[in-house]
């Protein structure tokens, strides 16, 4: 069911190109368009609990920190970098970059929580990088105009995007994740608040479509994707082996690009495609099994009989 819960996840971010778009068409700039995600999220969020259970934008002391960690690291900072990366490499080499990010999320794992590395997840994290090579430039990416700046962007981008499994990991034990997502969605935001022009935001409201859109955006690319993010990794799946099945968010978008959007979709694309699903698929065959007791019990008792020939 983790694993579930991670595969959703990525189907709701896959819509972020579909939404960034859309706001960028009307004159929003990349950080507005990052800080209405994170404040429509977090108002839904909160609309829910005070719905459902009010006692949810209840938090810890401990809870509290680890949120803001979070949403200072894993939502600001991260659109900060990614949004640099963007501006100074170009799209295509800061998606690349992105996603590079299973391979963070294997070695934090593997330092911290001593996750094994075995050699199909090497080469679930091969396939997944070549596949999004492949998908994200369709065999053509202009290496010329690339910068330093923009490199290192995109590699602290995927480095502080994998930190989110990594920090919330333990916390979840003890707080919701709804309502660590509340808070970390805020600090986020109030991390944005300086970059947004008020003026020319509350101006575009003016357009049902951009409203329609920022909740659009807030609901399914924030709420929905984080909350099934979170529950996948409470459930304590494997954090390496999840940072690939959520880029089969690729895939989706790939998909959106090419039937909503109009995007080209050539045969190096669709290989690409084809490529990411197979590096989910060997990624769920790396998973390690963990013995029941019943097998555990059979093994004992098994030893025990071989002793005593």
């Amino acid at each position: 069911m983790g694993y579930l819960y991670i595969l959703l996840a990525g189907l709701f971010w896959s819509s972020i190109g579909l939404f960034t778009t859309n706001l960028s068409n009307v004159g929003l700039s990349t950080e507005e368009i990052s800080f209405l995600r994170l404040s429509m999220g977090c108002i839904i969020l909160v609309s829910y609990a005070i719905i459902k259970n009010p006692s949810l934008l209840k938090i810890s002391k401990k809870g509290l920190i680890y949120s803001i960690i979070i949403g200072l690291l894993c939502q600001g900072l991260f659109n900060y970098c990614y949004v640099n990366s963007i501006k100074s490499a170009g799209s295509a080499v800061a998606a690349v970059l992105l996603y590079t990010s299973p391979i963070f999320i294997t070695i934090f794992s593997k330092i911290i929580y001593k996750e094994k590395i075995n050699k199909m997840k090497l080469l679930s994290l091969g396939i997944c990088v070549v596949a999004a090579i492949l998908a994200v430039t369709g065999g053509s990416l202009d290496l010329q105009s690339i910068s330093t700046f923009g490199i290192i962007s995109g590699i602290m981008a995927a480095i502080l995007y994998s930190l989110m499994p990594i920090i919330s990991k333990n916390i979840l034990e003890e707080v919701n994740n709804l309502t660590m997502m509340i808070y970390s969605f805020l600090t986020g935001a109030l991390l944005l608040v300086g970059r947004v022009n008020f003026v020319k935001v509350g101006a575009s409201l003016g357009d049902i479509s951009v409203v329609l859109n920022i909740i659009g955006f807030g609901l399914f690319s924030g709420a929905l994707a984080y909350i099934c993010y979170t529950s996948g990794v409470k459930s304590g799946i494997e954090l390496s082996v999840a940072g690939v099945i959520a880029s089969i968010e690729l895939v989706f978008a790939q998909m959106i690009g090419w039937i909503i959007m109009g995007e080209p979709f050539n045969t190096v694309k669709i290989i690409g495609v084809c490529l990411m699903m197979v590096s989910a698929i060997v990624a769920l065959k790396s998973v390690t099994k963990i013995p029941s007791a019943s097998e555990e019990s059979l093994d004992l008792d098994l030893r025990k009989v071989a002793g005593q020939a």
